[in-house]
């Protein structure tokens, strides 16, 4: 079997080499700042001879048609604006490449300001992001070993943020509780999009997003504008690409995120109306038949992405949705003696989870210096989760039986004026109706039946309002110095909790290739609704909320920035930052607790009688040294040494959950090109951390509770061994008349080093043990063009 594969792929190789396809590169350009369309721009195809160009119309519209596969490069230039450059671009045989390039107009015409190709890929694509940030492409979901096609996995290599799980794709910035991660799609903002959701946490097993619909996004980590609220440690702000209007392409993709299937294409040629759409299916349960997931349960999950694009006079009108279903139960009753990554000894866990998001965007150009977007959205999630305990016989008793909905409807607008090269404006604000209903209950005993902690809920005609108005400016003084002062307001109805948040930064161009930056932010964060209605039970049975006056969780943050192009495909950046955290719930009792440790599990570990008394704080240093795909070869070596301190009611200072001082990440890659068509590309990471921080087991209580108990007197006192994780991936594709494929095969943590995850009591043992993250973990991937 084994040679009839191998002589199949060698014969399509050969036949393969002797005609290489051509494909079409096209696109619109348009101004940064007005977006408006740009004429008479030159765009030419890089290492072309003789010489490969068009200029764009009047429109903005270009088209290079009959251009080789593979890799190739367009100088895009044009009289008053900085040139750019895209060196990295991949054409394969089906799919034509789309491209809307921005161009930010000089401070002074006339003067000659020289931008290089690699460095216009370290720019984000919001103009107003000065510190702190950085834009991604979909092509570095894919490189990036380990990542998976996942964003938030991708984001893991990035300066400054480290991983909480293995299992999940929560990711930790700064040191900073997961939670306080905003999630945006087309200037909207989403719950967690990521299967076996709970609600008010931001990561999960396996992400809803599906990147082969993403178009080049940004990253926040710190400081961010004005624009972006109710965050306090980072914002992922995701743009999806429009289908392709004038052709129809298809896709097949079967790999660890499932069976996948997606279309797109023109609804009406002439209006250049299209449609986008991709679908998947967990192959999770065939997955489990060969290698160890870490759950006695296979985990079954479903999905669906779309974006309609749909232009219309001095404007375009989109409407984009994505929505989940996932469900696992992980019974201890029919496991061996090993420990479950995702449930405690003698328990049987049922999980579900529904997410569906979507929205209405429109665009209007009022004229050559004026646009407005609209946007208008709703957004329900439905989950839940059923524990049952089981006795010495394995027999299951009902423990817990927690539910949750929520739903939304949201209205948002903001409105870009460019006055001048000097001074653009954005004013805008959001408006979030949210209703809810919530319900967790444990079983007692003595009542033989369950008692609530919490159950309330509101629809949505009677909801709580969420406002958030905000207005930022960019300010050029000239070509090297520039200034983006914001603000941005919040108020919270629910109990009227409010923060008024100045934001500021300033970039520097010291030279060419050399630039400062400063940034301040004001940040305030609500707490989860599972959090303000958890109620006390009196001594008469009645339940109290204890919470729902809590108050905004707020972080001033400062940053400073160094950003050096040592070449013309390589930078060096350094960032220092300090985050001042206050009005942190924790207890009223004394006690260690606080929720700026919670974030990083299924579910939101808040207790009651809670009051905005504690404190954090973040500090640190973090260096990136990048070399972006050039000559077949990128490499990427970040460096984040941190401290993440927080005080709870005891005024005791102590290390938070995440404070691991320390992550080192190198990844590398290479494009082996074996002829015209064909190429094969190896890319490996490695990531060496400070291990978990990890409050020890108390024993004693352990044994009396027959579950696991933990000394809270020296929370976060421990630390596990450092975490050390190697990754590994070889992908083969070639490019032929009619189709494209991919094979992928990749191996996560190939060493088989073993990362303790927590530490756990086992009542039938009667002793402590570790549990490990994920061990040795291969698969594979194959991708159809057609």
């Amino acid at each position: 079997m084994k040679k009839i594969f191998f002589t199949i792929i060698s014969l399509i190789i050969l036949m393969s080499a002797y005609t290489q396809p051509l494909q079409t590169i096209r696109g619109r350009v348009i101004d940064m700042d007005s977006k408006i369309p740009l004429p008479g721009v030159n765009i030419i195809l890089l290492k072309s001879d003789p010489m490969v160009g068009t200029v764009s119309d009047i429109d903005g519209v270009f088209r290079l048609d009959k251009v080789a596969v593979g890799r190739q490069g367009i100088s895009v230039s044009c009289i008053g604006y900085k040139p750019v450059m895209f060196t990295d671009l991949i054409l394969n045989s089906v799919k034509e490449v789309v491209l809307e390039v921005e161009l930010e107009q000089n401070v002074y015409q006339g003067v000659e300001v020289v931008v290089t190709a690699e460095g216009k890929k370290a720019e984000t694509i919001n103009q107003m992001a000065v510190v702190s940030a950085r834009a991604f492409t979909v092509e570095e979901t894919e490189k990036y070993a380990g990542s998976r096609g996942d964003v938030a996995r991708m984001a893991m290599n990035f300066a400054g943020v480290s991983s909480a799980n293995d299992q999940r794709n929560d990711i930790v910035i700064r040191g900073n509780s997961p939670k306080g991660l905003l999630w945006r799609l087309e200037d909207v903002d989403i719950p967690n999009p990521n299967h076996f959701a709970e609600g008010g946490t931001t990561g999960g097993p396996v992400s809803m997003l599906n990147n082969n619909l993403l178009s080049n996004s940004d990253f926040f980590t710190g400081a961010f504008p004005a624009e972006y609220g109710n965050a306090m440690s980072g914002v992922f702000d995701l743009n999806m690409r429009n289908g392709n209007n004038e052709k129809h392409e298809f896709l097949f993709q079967v790999g660890f995120n499932g069976f996948e299937a997606g279309a797109e294409g023109p609804f009406n040629k002439k209006h250049k109306s299209s449609y986008l759409v991709n679908a998947r299916y967990s192959t999770l349960d065939l997955v489990n038949e060969f290698i160890d997931l870490g759950t006695t349960g296979v985990p079954q999950y479903k999905d669906v992405t779309f974006k309609l694009n749909f232009p219309v006079k001095h404007g375009k009108i989109s409407v984009f949705g994505i929505a989940g279903d996932s469900e696992i139960s992980i019974l201890d009753s029919r496991s061996d003696d090993e420990q479950d990554l995702y449930s405690g000894e003698g328990m049987d866990l049922y999980s579900r989870s529904k997410m569906a998001a979507g929205g209405v965007t429109y665009v209007h150009f009022l004229n050559d210096k004026t646009y407005f977007k609209l946007m208008l959205s709703s957004v329900y999630q439905e989950g839940g989760s059923v524990i049952d305990t089981l006795n010495e016989l394995g027999t299951a008793h009902d423990y817990l039986d927690h539910n949750f909905t929520d739903y939304r409807a949201s209205i948002g607008a903001f409105v870009h004026k460019k006055y001048n090269t000097h001074l653009s404006v954005r004013t805008g604000f959001s408006i979030d109706r949210m209703g809810f209903d919530l319900l967790t209950q444990f079983y007692n005993k003595d009542d033989q039946a369950f008692r609530a902690v919490i159950d309330y809920g509101k629809d949505l005609q009677h909801g709580v309002n969420l406002y958030r108005p905000y207005i930022q400016a960019t300010y050029h003084f000239n070509d090297q110095l520039s200034v983006v002062p914001g603000l941005h307001f919040l108020h919270y109805d629910l109990n009227n909790a409010s923060s008024l948040e100045p934001r500021i930064a300033a970039n520097w161009q010291l030279s060419a290739n050399k630039s400062l930056s400063l940034g301040y932010g004001r940040h305030s964060v609500t707490q989860n609704l599972s959090t303000y209605f958890l109620g006390t039970r009196l001594d008469d049975g009645t339940l109290v909320e204890t919470n729902n006056q809590l108050g905004l969780t707020k972080s001033d943050q400062f940053v400073l920035g160094y950003n050096h192009t040592l070449t013309e495909n390589t930078r060096l950046k350094m960032e220092a930052y300090y985050q001042n955290i206050f009005d942190v719930p924790v207890e009223q009792q004394i006690s260690s607790f606080s929720m700026l440790n919670t974030g990083a599990t299924w579910g939101v570990e808040a207790v009651d009688s809670l009051w905005n008394g504690g404190t954090g704080k973040n500090y640190g240093l973090e260096f990136t040294l990048e070399r972006f795909f050039s000559k077949s070869i990128y490499y990427l070596a970040t460096v984040s040494l941190f401290e993440s301190k927080y005080t709870g009611s005891d005024n005791i200072e102590r290390n938070t959950a995440f404070n691991g001082n320390y992550v080192l990440n190198v990844l590398v890659g290479k494009e082996f090109k074996l002829n015209k068509v064909s190429s094969i590309n190896i890319d490996l990471k490695a990531t060496f951390a400070g291990g978990k921080r990890y409050t020890p087991v108390d024993i004693a209580a352990s044994e009396a509770a027959h579950q696991t108990k933990y000394d809270n007197t020296s929370a976060f006192s421990e630390q596990f061994d450092p975490f050390f994780k190697a990754d590994f991936k070889i992908a083969y594709r070639i490019d032929m008349k009619r189709i494209s494929q991919e094979w992928v095969f990749y191996v996560e943590n190939f060493t088989g080093h073993n990362n303790v995850l927590m530490q756990t009591y086992s009542p039938s043992k009667n002793e402590v043990s570790n549990v490990n993250q994920l061990g040795v973990f291969p698969m594979m991937q194959y991708r159809l063009h057609f």
